[in-house]
Formats: C-alpha cells, sequence, structure tokens
C-alpha cells in the first residue's frame, strides 16, 4: 500500500472514532456496575432545580449527551425511535444534557422531535466540576448511557452512540425491563401513575 492510501486508511480510522464519541478528560468512572444510583439533583429545560431517581416498577435509562457531540446528536433520534417503540410503563428515558446554553439544548430537541423526558446538568451551566456527568458518573465519553434498575442499582453502562432501535440492542433493553404489574387502581395501595410520578419526579 502506498503512502497515499496509509495516509487515506489513518484518516478514516481516525473519523470513525471521532463518530463513535467524544472523549471527556477524566479519570475511571465513579458509579460502578452493581452500586446504588443517588438521588440526582438536576435543571429542567428551563432552568428550574429538579430531583429524580428511579420509579418502581420501571428499567431508568440515562443517556448523558450534548449538542457539541456529533455522536450524541447522531444516535438522537434512534432514542426516539426506541422509547416509543418500548414506551413508557417499565421504562423511563431521561436525556441529560451537558450543554452550557439551555437554549441550544432545546431547539435541537424541538428542531429534531425529541420528546422524551430531557434535563440538564447543573454542574455545566455553573461551569463546575461537580453535577452529575463528572460528580456522579464520572463519564468518561459522551454520549453514555446508563440503565438503573427500579431499586436504584446500576445495571450497565454503554459507552459511545449506538442504533438504539436496531433489533438486537432493543432485545437487551427488552431483557433489562422489569416484570410487568398487575393495574392499581387510584384507590389502592400503590397509588396512580401521577401520585407516583410526582412522588418520583419532583419539579416536573
Amino acid at each position: 500500500m502506498g503512502t497515499s492510501g496509509i495516509a487515506r486508511w489513518t484518516l478514516l480510522l481516525i473519523l470513525g472514532l471521532l463518530l463513535q464519541a467524544c472523549s471527556e478528560p477524566g479519570g475511571a468512572r465513579k458509579l460502578q456496575v452493581g452500586q446504588k444510583l443517588p438521588m440526582l439533583d438536576v435543571l429542567d429545560l428551563q432552568g428550574r432545580p429538579v430531583t429524580f431517581a428511579p420509579q418502581p416498577g420501571k428499567l431508568l435509562m440515562i443517556n448523558l449527551w450534548a449538542t457539541w457531540c456529533a455522536p450524541c446528536r447522531h444516535e438522537m433520534p434512534s432514542l426516539q425511535r426506541l422509547a416509543r417503540k418500548l414506551g413508557a410503563d417499565r421504562l423511563t428515558l431521561v436525556g441529560l444534557s451537558v450543554d452550557d446554553d439551555e437554549h441550544v439544548a432545546r431547539e435541537y430537541l424541538i428542531e429534531n422531535g425529541i420528546d422524551f423526558v430531557s434535563l440538564r446538568d447543573p454542574a455545566y451551566v455553573m461551569g463546575g466540576t461537580g453535577g452529575v456527568a463528572n460528580g456522579v458518573f464520572g463519564v468518561r465519553v459522551f454520549p453514555s448511557t446508563f440503565f438503573v434498575a427500579a431499586d436504584g442499582t446500576l445495571l450497565r453502562v454503554i459507552e459511545g452512540w449506538r442504533d438504539w432501535d436496531s433489533p438486537e440492542i432493543l432485545e437487551d433493553v427488552r431483557a433489562l425491563l422489569p416484570p410487568r404489574q398487575a393495574p392499581v387502581n387510584n384507590s389502592g395501595r400503590a397509588g396512580g401513575d401521577r401520585a407516583l410520578k410526582n412522588a418520583t419526579l419532583i419539579g416536573f
């Protein structure tokens, strides 16, 4: 292979790596599989404080992303399709943006028809290093996706973009979903879905 061929393949390799994930300086991931996720203090897209945690009977899927990250933008439509295919009865999908400008993140989501729950990491708004991405998860690349059981246990971490509505990945996510629960009316012990949401997604 000539010099030009080697250069071309090197360029393609570099571009492939860039399309896979955006690096984030830092050390080892902080929250490890098997550990419990604490309640998370974040912001909504209007800058209001929100505290959220896993909901009983649901898998929590948290995708950390940014508009400046090309792989994040690349996978976002497939996340939207995954949310629609799997529904919300056993899955809560949350996009957590690390953009420092709420208007940029909000406009991107609107323009691309992304309607699952979207929040922001306050550390990136304040220009700090704590928050959720760094302080809780210790994210190494964007996008990073965390799967959390209903009891708060971290089940799996996926770094880099994925085609989330591919048959193989849909099957993997379905395998993490908790068993279906028998419906309970509002007069029962468990209460209705609205009360459950208000109890676990404070600020919505």
